[in-house]
């Protein structure tokens, strides 16, 4: 998939969401008709190109429900844009389409509502690291992890472990130097005891200086 059929995709998706029903709101009055019914007088005196659209305007795409088919391609794109992990460009993509497909104008959508306010051009590239995103993970190889498995021949023992008994030997419990008794001698270390051996050092040597 290129990336110019994702943004038609999204385009299409963003025409199909003016069509379904605005649940945030409460729903229009269907008891009270609050249009006005022009008679054929007054329809009488209008251009052609007015007749023409009043005639022919209950075939207009963007009054009509939206289909099966409508419904599946909005439906897709909701499932792309969770590809993109930024809620600031999936938002910018979304008000992109929106805009293309007949709604607010993108430039006044990142001035005044995005929060905080952007310039078209961050809104621009927003929405175009957003259709790369999209793209990246369509074209990506499928099984590219996939094939990381664990190898049930490998064993975790160590390598020597049958040989663990040739490599130990017999040691005397007094023999020295072992490595693990380089530092046996600080198991009972004091600081005062090495601090007075220091000092009586000086003594005997400043008596010995005195004596001579």
């Amino acid at each position: 998939m290129t990336e110019a059929e994702i943004t038609e995709i999204f385009i299409r998706a963003a025409e199909v969401d003016r069509k379904l029903p605005n649940t945030a709101r409460p729903a229009h009055l269907k008891a009270v008709n609050i249009g006005i019914v022009h008679t054929f007088g007054d329809m009488s005196h209008w251009h052609a190109d007015e007749l023409h659209e009043v005639r022919w305007a209950w075939l207009d795409p963007k009054k009509l429900r939206a289909t099966t088919n409508d419904v599946g391609i909005w439906e897709v794109a909701m499932e792309m844009m969770k590809l993109v992990p930024d809620p600031k460009k999936r938002r910018a993509l979304w008000a992109w389409s929106r805009a293309q497909a007949g709604g607010i104008a993108f430039a006044k959508w990142c001035r005044e509502i995005e929060q905080p306010g952007i310039q078209r051009q961050t809104g621009e590239w927003r929405r175009e690291a957003a259709i790369e995103c999209i793209f990246r993970a369509f074209a990506r190889k499928p099984l590219q992890h996939n094939e990381k498995q664990e190898e049930p021949d490998f064993t975790n023992d160590p390598e020597i472990g049958d040989k663990r008994s040739n490599i130990e030997v017999w040691r005397a419990a007094d023999a020295k130097p072992m490595a693990c008794d380089f530092d046996k001698n600080l198991e009972r270390f004091e600081w005062a005891d090495m601090m007075n051996a220091r000092r009586r050092q000086r003594d005997a040597e400043k008596r010995k200086r005195q004596a001579a």
